[in-house]
C-alpha cells in the first residue's frame, strides 16, 4: 500500500488546522494512483489558504506575530551576536578580533557574520511558533513572509547610503539582520533566511489533532 509522503502530511499538521476527513481524503487518493507532486500541491494550497483566512480574520494578531519574530532576531544578534560571533570565529578559524586589527586578516568575518545571522533567524522562528503557540502556523509563515520583504528593503538602503556617503556605520545588530543580503552575499539571504526560518520554526510548531483549533480560548 502506497503511503503518503510523511514530510508533506507533517507540514500540513504543524502550518495548519486540518482536519482529520481532509488528510484521509487526500491519502485516498494518493493511495489510489495521485501522484506525490498532487499531493504536495494540495498540502501547499490548504496551508496558504488556512493563512489567508487566518490573516484577513485577525490581521493584528498576524502582524504581531512578525514583530515577534524581528524583536527576538534583533534582541539576540545585539546581546549574542557578537560574542557568537567570537565564539565561531575563534572554534571554525583560528581567528579573534584583536588579531586581525593587528594583522588585517579580514576573511573570516563575513562568514561568520553569514553563520550567526542564520543561527539568529533560526531561533526567532522557533520564537514565534513557541510563543503563538495556539495560531503558530499562521504566526510562522507570516513572519517568515515578512523576512524576505524587510531584508530587500533593508538592503536596498544599505546600498542607497552606501552609494551616497561611501560607508555605512551602525550597531551590529543591524548588520547581522541584512548581512545576508548584501551583495557579497550574492543576495542569497532573500532566499535562504526564509527558507531557514521557515525549517526551524516547523520543529517547534505542535503536531495539531484535527479539532484542536475548535476549542474555546482561555
Amino acid at each position: 500500500m502506497r503511503t503518503p509522503p510523511r514530510l508533506a502530511t507533517g507540514v500540513l499538521q504543524r502550518l495548519g488546522h486540518p482536519d482529520d476527513a481532509f488528510i484521509g481524503d487526500l491519502a485516498e487518493a494518493f493511495r489510489a494512483g495521485r501522484s506525490r507532486t498532487w499531493y504536495w500541491r494540495q498540502v501547499l494550497s490548504s496551508v496558504a489558504l488556512i493563512f489567508i483566512h487566518d490573516a484577513a480574520q485577525a490581521p493584528v494578531r498576524t502582524l504581531g506575530a512578525a514583530t515577534t519574530g524581528w524583536l527576538t532576531a534583533l534582541t539576540l544578534f545585539l546581546v549574542l551576536g557578537d560574542a557568537t560571533r567570537d565564539v565561531l570565529s575563534q572554534w571554525l578559524f583560528g581567528w579573534n578580533w584583536l588579531d586581525a586589527v593587528a594583522t588585517q586578516l579580514w576573511w573570516p568575518l563575513p562568514i561568520v557574520a553569514v553563520l550567526v545571522s542564520y543561527i539568529g533567524f533560526a531561533l526567532s522562528g522557533c520564537a514565534v511558533a513557541t510563543i503563538h503557540r495556539r495560531h503558530a502556523g499562521s504566526a510562522l509563515i507570516a513572519y517568515t513572509v515578512s523576512v524576505p520583504l524587510v531584508l530587500a528593503i533593508s538592503a536596498a538602503a544599505v546600498d542607497v547610503l552606501t552609494r551616497r556617503h561611501g560607508h555605512v556605520s551602525g550597531p551590529h545588530a543591524l548588520f547581522y539582520t541584512v548581512s545576508v543580503a548584501l551583495p557579497d552575499q550574492w543576495r542569497s539571504g532573500l532566499l535562504l533566511a526564509p527558507a531557514v526560518t521557515l525549517v526551524a520554526g516547523l520543529f517547534a510548531c505542535p503536531r495539531r489533532s484535527a479539532f484542536e483549533h475548535l476549542r474555546p480560548e482561555i
